[in-house]
């Protein structure tokens, strides 16, 4: 590389630099300038750690507990504090902990909640949100202690008596503050969990610090009252299947710890039958629930009743008898009860929930979705005069293929679909008028839903338009596009298909384009032995979905492209898809089979492809696909999002078994232009119900047995090949 040279002053030389080349920093040094980085963007977080963490050193909390230290009652926050007119002790018990594991968790939830919400809104609105969110948890606790002390209850007695100290309140309220500016459907989900946490924590737990929580999250969430939305039909569903789980952690973790809440104080142990009758059912029901079924819908409503009749029957108990009986072993069995009370509590909300959103839960199971067409597949013919009519992308025709249904929209399109493992897998973009490409996407997505099924469009050639930013795109492969008018494979870039084509006719290979029902018997044999071949060189059975066979190619419209020697045997073949442009015109071609015979000439695929290529250009085509190479990308993103480092890490763990990154490094040798390939989707947390769906599409005769023995074979492999 030339470099433009430095100016000279007079008739002078020039010297050559001998200064030493600069050496890379040192490891140490890159993390002090990452520290200094992240200093200057959270710096009220650190000095916030800094001074708590001072105050704990100064005071001693930091090494042992200091609750009853005679200092620490003047430091410490809380009704009595306040009745004896300390109010100051709201701003000095906020940067005092009293126990050392009490530093471990604020020393956690701080970068999560301060620090996650100063990078994202800035210093000024973290320091307002942490000074008025504690203050308010500190006030408003006080006053509810204050208001209902008195009244019956040894618990809020006991409370408020109690001191309290930290700067949790201001942080949960960060944190919450932070959760408001998240994009649906996270922001939902974790606005519900941290009320769900705050409920729990009360309910159970029941320190002056969780009132405290709970009522930073309330404030917060009231204060951003518009941020809140209704939760549509899978988030209903969701939010069901994940707080069925949560009651039944919440249930064991009552059986390891002891709580002390609303109802009384428990200690650990005790109902370990029924907390393990619960788990397995709410383990099989929460399944059903997350995709809507209705036969799950009624188990989930049996167990939350015969929970909550539970909890009835346990403060019955305590109220009627617990006061005529001295016996300890009574009052450890009605601490028992009082959890089943507590628990029960929550397990009425959960019935509320599941009664209120009943109609999310009205779905049979189905293998095929409502269409207007009356049928779930359609006949060949019927899909081939849809894409006529108005034309298709380069995996169109696989909509003509049998094993695949079709969903017909409201607007006149098609869209071509399969349904594995509970995923409602839609197959490219819909066949129809490109105004009603994104309607017809959202209608698809829309009666899957209703259907309990999982959608997702595979292979599209962009992501969905969508306005209301629910929708998800991540690219899976690249199309490899080669433009067809005026081809020459005229100089260096295209030596290796010249020298395969020479080649060819050094040793009378000759080229053939014709229809695989037009070719004698004894080449159609020839055809079936290379392919039996080949898929008996496989340790896992043949790729489909977008993988035809044979009898795919058997179609009159497909072309077959043939390498013949001089006695008539078949060195290998490929098969042609059409393209079809809007009013019935072939525009282009797509790969689809690519095979070549044991023994048979080196570059007989760089013959044949460069041959159909010259034949699809003589013919006035004007572009051939090479087919997409999946999980592959020529030039990777700079900044990867997580999803696309996973799908980088599959590529690799699955070279050995498909080989795609050398197949699409093969095919590079055609110059072709690049196109990615996306699936969309909608919700990141349906990724790995996505991934076993698209499984069972690719690999339908696949055996657990056969994908797992695989899938740590080549894991191994690429360990070792890392060593």
């Amino acid at each position: 590389m030339n470099e433009r040279p430095h100016a000279q002053q007079g008739n002078q030389p020039s010297t050559p630099d001998t200064s030493p080349p600069l050496e890379p920093p040192s490891r140490a040094t890159a993390w002090v300038s990452a520290a200094l980085t992240i200093a200057k963007r959270v710096p009220f977080t650190i000095g916030l750690a800094v001074l708590i963490l001072a105050a704990g050193m100064f005071s001693g909390s930091l090494f042992h507990t200091v609750n009853n230290d005679k200092w620490f009652t003047n430091l410490a926050f809380g009704v009595p504090a306040y009745s004896n007119g300390d109010w100051l002790t709201a701003i000095t018990g906020t940067f005092i902990l009293s126990e050392p594991a009490s530093f471990l968790a604020t020393l956690i939830l701080l970068p999560l909640g301060v620090g996650w919400l100063e990078t994202i809104r800035g210093t000024r609105t973290a320091g307002i949100t942490f000074a008025l969110g504690q203050l308010t948890a500190i006030m408003v606790t006080a006053g509810i202690l204050v208001l209902f002390r008195g009244l019956g209850s040894s618990w809020i007695d006991s409370l408020a008596s109690d001191l309290d100290t930290g700067p949790t309140g201001g942080i949960f309220a960060c944190l919450t503050l932070a959760v408001c500016t998240l994009r649906q459907p996270w922001k939902l989900r974790w606005q519900v969990m941290l009320v769900a946490f705050a409920v729990v924590s009360v309910t159970l737990f029941g320190e002056v610090s969780d009132l405290g929580h709970a009522t930073a999250i309330t404030a917060v969430l009231l204060y951003q009252i518009r941020s809140l939305s209704k939760p549509e039909l899978r988030e209903q569903r969701f939010m069901a299947a994940v707080a069925l789980l949560a009651l039944v952690g919440i249930q064991i973790l009552t059986i390891i710890i002891p709580t002390n809440g609303p109802f009384g104080p428990t200690h650990a142990g005790g109902g370990r039958l029924a907390v393990l009758i619960d788990a397995i059912l709410a383990l099989i029901l929460a399944r059903g629930l997350r995709s809507g079924r209705r036969i799950a819908w009624i188990g989930a409503l049996i167990l939350a009743v015969l929970n909550v009749l539970r909890g009835v029957l346990g403060i019955t108990l305590i109220v009627t008898i617990g006061p005529q009986i001295h016996d300890p072993q009574f009052h450890r069995g009605a601490g028992i009860a009082s959890l089943a009370a507590a628990v029960a509590g929550l397990w009425l909300l959960m019935l509320i929930y599941l009664l209120v959103c009943w109609r999310a839960f009205r779905v049979r199971r189905t293998r095929h979705l409502p269409s207007n067409t009356g049928t779930p597949a359609l006949p060949a013919a019927r899909v081939l005069t849809q894409l006529q009519t108005y034309g298709g992308g380069t995996l169109s025709w696989m909509s003509t293929w049998s094993g695949n249904q079709h969903f017909a929209t409201s607007g006149g399109s098609l869209q071509t679909y399969q349904v594995h493992a509970g995923c409602a897998i839609g197959l490219s973009d819909p066949i129809g008028p490109a105004a009603d490409r994104t309607p017809a996407m959202h209608q698809f997505a829309l009666t899957a839903e209703h259907a309990g099924l999982i959608p997702c469009f595979f292979s599209t050639a962009a992501p969905l338009n969508d306005t209301s930013g629910h929708w998800r795109a991540m690219q899976i492969a690249e199309d490899t596009i080669v433009d067809l008018p005026g081809l020459e494979f005229t100089g260096k870039k295209w030596q290796d298909i010249r020298t395969a084509v020479n080649r060819a006719k050094r040793e009378d290979i000759e080229f053939r384009m014709s229809l695989l029902v037009d070719e004698p018997v004894e080449i159609r044999r020839q055809l079936n032995d290379i392919s039996a071949q080949w898929v008996g060189d496989k340790s896992l059975p043949q790729i489909g979905f977008t993988l035809g066979t044979l009898d795919e190619a058997a179609d009159p419209q497909v072309k077959l492209a043939l390498a013949l020697n001089n006695v008539g045997e078949v060195q290998g073949f490929l098969s042609w898809l059409p393209v079809y442009a809007p009013g019935g015109a072939i525009i282009g071609w797509t790969l689809d089979l690519m095979r070549r015979a044991e023994g048979s000439f080196g570059p007989v695929m760089e013959f044949l492809l460069g041959s159909s290529l010259k034949y699809f250009s003589a013919l006035g085509a004007d572009f051939a696909s090479l087919s997409g190479a999946p999980l592959a990308r020529s030039t990777p993103t700079a900044a990867q999002q997580p999803v696309d480092r996973v799908l980088g890490t599959m590529a690799h763990i699955l070279e050995p078994l498909y080989g795609f990154g050398s197949l699409h490094a093969f095919k590079a040798k055609f110059n072709p232009r690049i196109t990615p390939m996306y699936l969309v989707y909608l919700d990141e947390a349906d990724l790995p119900r996505l991934a076993a769906g698209l499984t069972r599409a690719f690999l339908p005769d696949a055996t657990m047995g056969q994908l797992a023995r695989e899938g740590f074979s080549a894991i191994r492999d690429v360990r070792a090949a890392k060593k």
